[in-house]
């Protein structure tokens, strides 16, 4: 309640009579979910899954036009996430950069490399691609300590313009997952990713980057330090 409703301040003017300032009520939060960390055992089984929305993302999910609800490239698909302003999108991708907002009314920005994704996972983690279509970047009312850098999202909202080839996406709704939620699948082609992440990546000599029981050191081997991300990291 108190977030739409107008805060007065009352002070006495220079001819000692009452001036009322009134500022502008907060913006509404951005829906959000953030996916549990639970400790995953090795069942000697893995299977294939339809991607589920949770119940909260269910109706941005059907809000979405059918050559939006996967972001494929495998298999002769050819999913670009460039020349879309105005669509409504649903994107996925790694947070490289968080820059908080400049004032209370203000949004916070994600900078987010792209990960293509075919609508399927594994049942027990979520699985994306290991190539994406470059960078974008994210708007959003939320609290930045609730996205970890380098953690995986899904955003909801519409691609409001480009710049310099980075699409900017107005969220209406974040799905989070921490690190140990979510793996990696090099299933499809056409990479068109930013190098400048590639060089935190060391797979090592296999070069292979599936793991169905991810620990920290998947993690810091595929995408880095997340001490090096996050707080004000901009597009380059």
């Amino acid at each position: 309640m108190r977030a739409h409703k107008l805060a007065l301040v009352i002070a006495m003017n220079a001819v000692g009579t009452l001036a009322v300032a009134q500022t502008p009520p907060a913006p509404p939060q951005t829906s959000i979910d953030v996916q549990p960390v639970v400790e995953l055992k090795p069942t000697g089984t893995l299977g294939t899954c339809v991607y589920k929305p949770v119940a909260q993302e269910m109706p941005f999910f059907n809000r979405l036009s059918d050559d939006e609800k996967t972001n494929d490239a495998s298999m002769g698909n050819h999913y670009s996430i460039h020349g879309k302003t105005g669509k409504n999108v649903a994107w996925l991708g790694i947070v490289r950069g968080i820059t908080p907002p400049v004032s209370q009314a203000g949004a916070v920005t994600l900078l987010i490399e792209h990960k293509y994704f075919d609508g399927m996972t594994d049942c027990h983690i979520m699985l994306v691609e290991w190539t994406g279509d470059g960078d974008f970047t994210a708007r959003l009312d939320v609290d930045p300590q609730a996205i970890p850098a380098l953690s995986l999202v899904r955003v909801y909202g519409t691609v409001t313009g480009e710049t310099a080839g980075v699409p900017e996406v107005r969220v209406d709704y974040i799905r989070v997952w921490p690190w140990r939620t979510f793996t990696f699948m090099d299933l499809a082609g056409n990479d068109h990713s930013n190098p400048r992440w590639k060089k935190y990546a060391d797979l090592g000599s296999s070069g292979n980057v599936y793991s169905p029981y991810p620990n920290e050191n998947y993690y810091l081997h595929a995408l880095g330090d997340p001490a090096e991300f996050g707080l004000n990291l901009r597009p380059q």
